[in-house]
């Protein structure tokens, strides 16, 4: 597995491209995991969870133990199709990104999305072919051999004053998980978040939403 590190840098290049990571517990927003077509197409039962400590990229680029043991509702299950949330494609939002985290749990492993801000962010995940960072268009070299593709909307360029809550983009540190490879943001284009997961495998998936903080929440399934 690759061991990667936050890429660090300042002024205004923050304002083109910025991400996400933090986090804490609350009780959870569950919205449907679907496909494509809104249907959705489940596979196996979320596992029991069991917390392990993940780890927390901040705004300097440093690394530091946290817990999540939030989990969704029963009718979010694991699948391999496109999932989006139900108001999918949403616009407009006053989310700021703050931080992204990725960490080990009994049955499968977690990226989360922390934001600032009021409500939850919308989102569509999915595999992808290859990784085409928005708006550049530049191919990202994603570690692993298959690569989910994570957007959130309702987010917003932050004001100069915000610069130090942000982080721009880059790899994420994902040193505590086996089947992550590596997690990489590229930033904030139009109102979304664009982010990269690489994984060992094609693996079922299940997304949902937190609040209180606000979190995109991506688990990757590890065992049936």
């Amino acid at each position: 597995m690759k061991r990667s590190t936050i890429i660090a840098t300042t002024g205004t290049a923050l304002l083109l491209v910025l991400t996400a990571c933090g986090g804490g517990p609350s009780e959870p927003a569950a919205p449907p995991a679907t496909s494509a077509d809104g249907t959705g197409s489940p596979t196996t039962a979320a596992p029991s969870p069991t917390a392990t400590a993940t780890a927390t990229a901040t705004a300097g680029g440093t690394a530091e133990p946290a817990e999540e043991t939030d989990e969704p509702g029963e009718d979010v299950v694991y699948s391999t199709d496109a999932q989006n949330d139900p108001e999918w494609p949403s616009g407009g939002g006053d989310l700021l990104p703050v931080a992204v985290r990725a960490g080990a749990h009994e049955g499968f492993e977690r990226v989360v999305l922390d934001f600032e801000g009021t409500g939850t962010p919308g989102w569509r995940v999915e595999y992808v072919d290859v990784a085409i960072e928005d708006p550049r268009g530049t191919e990202i070299d994603i570690d692993g051999d298959a690569t989910l593709q994570v957007v959130a909307t309702g987010v917003r360029i932050p004001e100069e004053d915000e610069l130090d809550r942000v982080l721009p983009s880059g790899e994420v540190d994902v040193e505590e998980t086996d089947a992550v490879e590596e997690v990489y943001v590229t930033g904030i284009f139009e109102g979304q978040n664009q982010a990269f997961i690489g994984l060992d495998s094609e693996r079922p998936f299940r997304v949902f939403t937190l609040t209180d903080p606000s979190r995109l929440v991506v688990d990757i399934q590890t065992e049936d």
